[in-house]
């Protein structure tokens, strides 16, 4: 009689090593993990994600009362050894991952096989992380723990909840489309969050980089005001503000590339050429002062959380309001409305210009370039604003050399608007 092979077999053998590999992924970490003798470990849950893979293909074709039968043994076995452990408070991870183990042999049956992936490597991820998840989980304040709570309210639970309709006069208003932007940013801002706990402001080169993802108007703000309480800190006080700026620069270019990738082309050259530009007066500045840059004292500032839920709705309420400033005096003076609206929005913010032009030019509304331009001119409205911080709140050599930086701003901005 010939042997041969169908290719539903094989498939079903595709499914059996999957299974077998899916688990002993999670039973290395548990064998690796436990010195004494455990409930399952590197043999074990290989087994108990096949025993899932097979409960799967009974329970299809031949009895769909297999899965009470074997699922209820595992759940059995788990809780026999987990009271016979109770007394040594080891805990219920094990037993726990034992359910998850079968379930994934389950999922892969059904050809789920990403998921069924994914949670292999994230079940083996979060047990072999359980002393750096509980060190941060000691170490969290009540600060970051709400910090937490505030982004998964801004962006799981706030968001599917909102009309997805343009309201209000010129259809400028759409709640779905304002807090996807919303979004993006307590993103941003969430991520320079963790960076601040993780690494602190141990230098105000650092504050300037971090802080720059956050707001470079705030950096400038703070720097300004502690140079003129501290003189030795005058040039790092310079760097950091200068970084500040250069992050605002790629973060205008992230922000409009998530929207609409056109916008960011077209303003990719420009935000280089002036990002360098700022290298080379940095480099210029370090060469001179060199001597009293390495004299000057590094000090911390203590940053308050950055992630407010106050600020999230400020954000959006700002770029609301652009929105509705841009299409009202598009709609009346055409492209100047654009440019007249850009140039007082950067005033207070970027990102919201940013985000509501790149959308405007992704929707049809206005052309790329003009997007672009009105962008350029928000960067240097912007950057104008918190040079009167530093000339209001810095010491006198602070602004002066922040004064070269502006002027060059400046003088960028209006030859990218006569050349393009």
């Amino acid at each position: 009689m010939e042997f041969k092979l169908s290719p539903e077999t094989y498939v079903l053998l595709f499914k059996t090593v999957f299974a077998i590999t899916a688990g002993l992924l999670i039973g290395l970490e548990r064998e690796h993990r436990k010195k004494a003798e455990l409930f399952a470990g590197i043999r074990t849950f290989p087994l108990i994600s096949l025993l899932g893979m097979l409960s799967g293909l009974i329970f299809d074709k031949y009895w769909d009362g297999i899965l009470y039968f074997t699922f209820g043994a595992v759940v059995l076995l788990a809780v026999i050894n987990y009271y016979l452990e109770y007394e040594k408070d080891i805990g219920s991870t094990t037993e726990i991952a034992t359910f998850i183990a079968f379930i994934i042999g389950i999922l892969i049956y059904y050809e789920h096989y990403y998921i069924a992936a994914f949670l292999s490597v994230a079940t083996t991820g979060l047990l072999a992380l359980k002393r750096t998840l509980e060190s941060f989980a000691k170490n969290i304040s009540e600060e970051d723990l709400f910090a937490i709570l505030k982004f998964a309210l801004v962006t799981v639970v706030i968001y599917p909840l909102l009309p997805d309709k343009n309201y209000g006069p010129f259809d400028a208003i759409n709640p779905k489309n304002i807090w996807e932007m919303v979004v993006l940013v307590s993103i941003i801002d969430f991520t320079a969050y963790i960076i601040l706990r993780l690494k602190g402001t141990k230098t105000l080169w650092l504050t300037g980089i971090v802080g720059g993802m956050i707001s470079s108007t705030a950096v400038s703000y703070e720097l300004s005001k502690l140079s003129k309480r501290f003189k030795a800190v005058t040039y790092s006080a310079l760097f950091g503000i200068v970084l500040a700026w250069l992050v605002m620069n790629f973060r205008v270019l992230f922000l409009s590339g998530a929207i609409n990738p056109q916008v960011m082309v077209s303003l990719l050259i420009p935000m280089l050429i002036l990002s360098v530009l700022y290298i080379v007066m940095m480099g210029y500045i370090y060469k001179k002062n060199k001597q009293a840059i390495s004299q000057s004292s590094q000090q911390e500032i203590p940053f308050s959380n950055p992630f407010q839920i106050s600020s999230a709705l400020q954000f959006g309420i700002i770029y609301g309001a652009v929105i509705f400033a841009t299409k009202a005096l598009q709609h009346f003076y055409g492209t100047k409305g654009v440019y007249i609206a850009s140039f007082l929005s950067g005033i207070i913010d970027v990102d919201a210009i940013t985000l509501s032009l790149s959308n405007l030019a992704k929707t049809g509304n206005i052309e790329t370039i003009i997007a672009a331009k009105a962008i350029i001119i928000a960067v240097v409205s912007n950057s104008i604003f918190k040079y009167l911080y530093i000339a209001i709140f810095g010491n006198s050599e602070l602004i002066k050399n922040m004064t070269a930086f502006a002027v060059v701003t400046v003088i960028f901005g209006l030859v990218f608007l006569l050349v393009f």
